[in-house]
């Protein structure tokens, strides 16, 4: 998700009732997980790169800055909405692997399921480690228990009758962001490798061959910390950037995800995204200040080595780079036509200063069409995005921004990704409701904002 800062706005996750997940003896793998050896002193020669110090090659951040959102200036606007005709193509369509460039995405993220974060599930958390603040500390807090605890929530917070809810307002992708450490063991991290590999496999199964949905796996952390944030390893964690033996098992993560969509024997069904919203300057997080040159040269190095593995496997997976909040504009001059890469940019309203939800939909609608005219030729998706703004938040205003989202997203770029599936969250919003209201998208599809049909939408 987007913030997640104590002192900015929270989430949470609400599970549906029905029968848990739990492991069994059919697997996926028995050992999927790799363990790095000590040496790593070749890692960027293994994977068949060399450090890229080019950043200054990049494009322009500029506009994205002022667009994404920056700030809503009040509008008048028009009560006229729209009922276009939208069909949501198939995810997966036999065995013929995705085109971005094609593609319309009508998706939801599977957020604080296998990568945990108190924001999205703070029930549950306050049961077993109220003081903590990330998933490190978690089970640093819990110590031996803190696998089994985790393993019972991974079985009961979401579960099929999830995807099929999702699947019933025509949700044809699905985000799935993940830890590291359900790829590879890390010495010294807290963060727990367990049985997520099993539990990714029975939901990405179970959507594939019943819904043709396609999936993106996602590295939400990686090794060191890639933001200082809990969801890039824990608070205060930043090592990522210009550490060698950090770099070598964010590679083995990669090849763990590289192993699991060989393994499913869907390998058209996935695309991989090997970083979320990285960031080198806490300060200037949310913004194209929150990655410096150096961080941007370390990214381009480790994008480059992710390319090459995925080439060893399939050239056809593609590759989904989040644009850290520079912008798809700033990465593109770095990769030549013909890449097979899509654009992730986040999207989100709640934080954006005066941003009324009266005012809300013009700035959708134009931004969406800036993404696509504006940004770059390849292709761009909206990897996050909700429905709470900073004021004046109404329930009965729910399906519009909802529709007027979801359609531009699909109209302008390849579509985009609800964040998130499920939410528990209490807290109070600006306005009606608590954030549960405008965060769980299967709260939204039981109040009827979220439906298959799209009637109120502001853009046309």
């Amino acid at each position: 998700m987007l913030i997640t800062l104590p002192f900015l706005i929270g989430m949470a996750g609400l599970a549906v009732a029905s029968p848990a997940i739990t492991p069994t003896s059919t697997c996926v793998s028995a050992s999927i997980i790799t363990v790095v050896p000590s040496s790593v002193t070749s890692i960027l020669s293994s994977v068949g790169v060399s450090y890229q110090s080019d950043a200054t090659a990049a494009g322009s951040a500029v506009p994205y800055s002022s667009m994404c959102p920056g700030k809503v200036v009040p509008t008048t606007t028009s009560s006229v909405l729209h009922a276009p005709s939208v069909a949501w193509p198939a995810g997966v369509k036999g065995s013929n692997f995705i085109d971005w460039n094609t593609y319309k995405s009508n998706g939801a993220n599977l957020g604080g399921w296998l990568e945990k974060e108190k924001t999205h599930d703070p029930i549950w958390w306050d049961q077993y480690a109220p003081d903590a603040s990330d998933e490190w500390t978690f089970c640093q807090t819990l110590g031996s228990q803190c696998g089994p605890v985790l393993e019972a929530r991974y079985a009961s917070f979401l579960n099929f009758s999830t995807i099929d809810q999702l699947a019933s307002v025509g949700v044809n992708t699905l985000r799935i962001p993940t830890t590291y450490a359900a790829w590879v063991k890390v010495p010294g991290s807290q963060l727990y490798s367990g049985d997520q590999q099993w539990y990714l496999y029975k939901i990405t199964q179970y959507a594939i061959l019943n819904y043709n949905m396609h999936i993106i796996i996602g590295l939400h952390s990686l090794p060191g910390g890639v933001n200082n944030l809990d969801i890039g390893e824990a608070f205060g964690h930043d090592n990522w950037f210009n550490n060698q033996t950090n770099l070598a098992y964010s590679y083995k993560a990669v090849q763990g995800v590289l192993n699991f969509i060989k393994a499913s024997g869907r390998i058209n069904a996935f695309t991989i995204a090997p970083i979320n919203e990285a960031s080198d300057n806490l300060a200037g997080f949310g913004s194209p200040a929150g990655l410096s040159e150096s961080g941007a040269n370390w990214i381009l190095t480790y994008i480059q080595g992710v390319f090459n593995m995925i080439a060893k496997v399939d050239k056809r997976i593609p590759l989904m780079l989040q644009d850290c909040f520079k912008g798809a504009s700033y990465w593109a001059p770095f990769y030549s036509q013909g890449t097979n890469l899509v654009f992730d940019s986040h999207v989100y309203y709640f934080a954006a200063a005066g941003t009324y939800s009266e005012y809300v939909l013009p700035a959708v609608c134009g931004q969406a069409a800036y993404l696509q005219t504006s940004e770059t030729t390849f292709p761009t998706f909206v990897g996050e995005w909700a429905l709470q703004v900073m004021y004046n938040n109404t329930l009965t205003g729910r399906k519009t921004i909802f529709d007027t989202q979801r359609y531009a997203w699909s109209k302008y770029v390849s579509g985009g990704a609800f964040w998130t599936a499920v939410s528990y969250s209490t807290t109070l919003v600006d306005g009606d409701g608590i954030q549960r209201d405008y965060w769980s998208y299967i709260d939204l599809i039981n109040a009827n904002v979220a439906t298959k049909a799209t009637n109120q939408s502001y853009c046309d």
